[in-house]
């Protein structure tokens, strides 16, 4: 098994406001939330977006690893509790910030792509448990907010762990 190089990426996401409200499914946000989501949006930014680049060293396999850390987690549950619309928002806000971070690594998925999830492989997982987290067999990681995609790009539903199961899969019988 080939132990794979961790090497940390600076992301460097940027709000667009119409991704935004397609992730939100919202036509509207107020003024005064949007004051809020720059605040958050530059902490996230600043102290709680994570990416890495993932990468076999034998050769096959390179991979981005975008994702909030536990505090971005902690804040959106807490608004949350205040305000589930509120914490809605917030939620939509973090998926944006991750996807728009991921785009800026993978630019094809600024173009509708889908970011498809590889089935990691035993590199990945010693990768992952160095990071400090953990893969759950059912697809995801213990981040609320990640993303792991293959890195440059390439191909969507035919190289993605949860093909036989998504819904916008273009693969699936």
């Amino acid at each position: 098994m080939a132990k794979y190089d961790i090497t940390p990426l600076t992301p460097n996401p940027d709000f667009d406001m119409m991704y935004f409200m397609e992730v939100a499914g919202e036509t509207r946000i107020e003024g005064d939330i949007l004051e809020e989501f720059e605040e958050f949006w530059d902490k996230w930014a600043a102290e709680s977006l994570k990416a890495y680049e993932l990468k076999n060293p034998e050769g096959e396999g390179k991979f981005v690893l975008i994702f909030l850390d536990q505090a971005a987690e902690d804040a959106i549950e807490g608004i949350w509790q205040d305000s589930p619309t509120h914490g809605l928002l917030f939620h939509a806000l973090a998926i944006t910030m991750v996807m728009s971070a991921a785009q800026g690594f993978v630019p094809e998925l600024q173009q509708g792509k889908c970011a498809p999830l590889p089935r990691p492989g035993q590199g990945i997982l010693a990768a992952f448990e160095d990071l400090g987290l953990t893969w759950n067999e059912e697809g995801s990681v213990n981040r609320k907010y990640a993303v792991l995609t293959p890195y440059p790009y390439t191909g969507g539903c035919e190289v993605c762990h949860l093909s036989a199961n998504c819904p916008k899969s273009t693969v699936r019988s």
